[in-house]
């Protein structure tokens, strides 16, 4: 399970959002789910900006959590995520305050919670981020969840929504990113040690199509990467740098392993798989 957190200045904008169609049209049934707030959406909005405006003080009072679920767990009942966001709540300490859960799709849950007290103490916010960690982990162990700690790849720039949803009308069965992330970290495994060559034709036989960046002196900035199956509409093949696969693929690090020498940085040829621009 992932817990996002932002903070605002007013409830308003954040739970019409909630109740709204989404960006995509993609929210279903929005709901309350849980909370100690009733009423309709726009009683919800007045009863919390209105008690949150007692401390004027306050820049960002509004806390907001979308608690989030794995592809690969079950879909939770209403029931479960009234339990999951009571629990989540009074652990990090807003049991007290006005707060309401919305659910408007399978896997996931947003929280608004009003940082001003019902008795209109402001309730800190310190360190909540790391404070989440371990009520999170407690929930996934409860409900038998995915650990999102051990499954998340924290040096590996996340798939976007648009960029998954794109993937699927292509037919790939995982996200080029995601695909391409693999490949070129086993070429990177059964080159190491051995030259930069030898990674570049371990790229090839993995069907990485590949770029080398180069300064105008020739010394070796990185690498670009794709595979044919990775177009736009226009037909048109995508690159993206190292860095935007995984950072550990990055030049500096990635020379660590295929051990290079500076003296061996010179120009190369590319890889001709026919992609033509970058994207």
């Amino acid at each position: 399970m992932i817990a996002k957190i932002t903070k605002g200045r007013r409830a308003a904008g954040a739970l019409r959002y909630d109740f709204g169609p989404g960006r995509h049209e993609e929210h279903e049934n929005p709901r309350v789910v849980a909370g100690n707030v009733p009423g309709t959406l726009d009683q919800l909005v007045h009863l919390i900006d209105t008690h949150t405006a007692r401390r004027e003080d306050v820049a960002r009072p509004i806390w907001r959590c979308a608690l989030r679920t794995a592809p690969e767990d079950r879909v939770l009942s209403d029931a479960d995520w009234r339990r999951i966001a009571e629990r989540y709540v009074t652990r990090m300490g807003y049991g007290d305050c006005p707060w309401v859960a919305v659910r408007h799709g399978e896997e996931h849950i947003h929280l608004t919670v009003s940082r001003v007290d019902w008795r209109g103490w402001l309730v800190r916010d310190a360190f909540d981020y790391h404070r989440s960690w371990p009520v999170v982990r407690d929930i996934e162990r409860i409900y038998r969840l995915v650990n999102a700690e051990e499954r998340s790849d924290r040096v590996a720039p996340q798939v976007t929504r648009p960029e998954r949803e794109a993937s699927e009308r292509r037919g790939a069965w995982v996200p080029e990113r995601e695909d391409l992330r693999a490949r070129v970290r086993a070429a990177r495994e059964v080159s190491r040690g051995r030259g930069r060559a030898v990674f570049e034709r371990a790229l090839d036989a993995a069907g990485v199509l590949w770029r080398a960046n180069l300064s105008s002196a020739g010394r070796m900035n990185g690498y670009s990467f794709s595979v044919p199956e990775w177009r736009d509409r226009d037909r048109v093949g995508i690159w993206v740098p190292a860095s935007k696969v995984a950072r550990d693929l990055r030049w500096p690090e990635l020379r660590l392993i295929v051990g290079v020498e500076p003296s061996a940085e010179v120009d190369m040829p590319l890889s001709d798989g026919g992609l033509d621009s970058e994207a």
